[in-house]
């Protein structure tokens, strides 16, 4: 049965398979929100994780969730690409109710707006005022020299 259902979703989407038989999968980021409500509808009704990869050089941030179906035993990963630029994309926490924290989580670390999530506030971070520091332009040594007040804990020019 795992077989067949694998080639149904092979079929409906442009699917690679690691060696370890996990499926991936790149949507455009238009459809997004209708591969996670397929996918939903057809057994993946467990929500691992959303998070981001930040691709500074191709100007990009890859979204991604996974999932798992319990029934299947099946893994999947589903990516878009957005701009760095304009980072958001639809929320997807009224398929997964989880999703929510996932996605607030992605938008505190990254500073990807996620429409429709309403929850967008500080988990972590209060008070934070820098950019996003899981960005790969964040210059954490330079908000450490603008942040600590304790001399000799961090000789940033030790460690440059």
């Amino acid at each position: 049965m795992k077989k067949d259902f694998s080639r149904i979703l092979e079929d409906k989407f442009s699917i690679k398979r690691s060696k370890e038989g996990l499926l991936f999968t790149k949507v455009k980021t238009t459809d997004y929100l209708n591969t996670a409500s397929y996918l939903s509808e057809h057994g993946f009704k467990r929500l691992l994780t959303i998070s981001a990869v930040d691709w500074i050089k191709k100007s990009v941030f890859e979204v991604y969730f996974i999932l798992h179906n319990f029934d299947e035993n099946v893994y999947i990963k589903v990516s878009t690409d957005i701009p760095r630029n304009d980072p958001k994309i639809l929320t997807i926490s009224h398929i997964w109710k989880n999703a929510s924290m996932h996605e607030r989580e992605t938008w505190e670390l990254f500073g990807i707006k996620f429409d429709g999530n309403h929850v967008l506030k500080p988990l972590f971070l209060e008070n934070w005022v820098d950019s996003p520091p899981f960005k790969k332009d964040f210059n954490w040594r330079e908000y450490i020299k603008k942040n600590t007040s304790a001399e000799g804990i961090l000789d940033a020019k030790k460690i440059s």
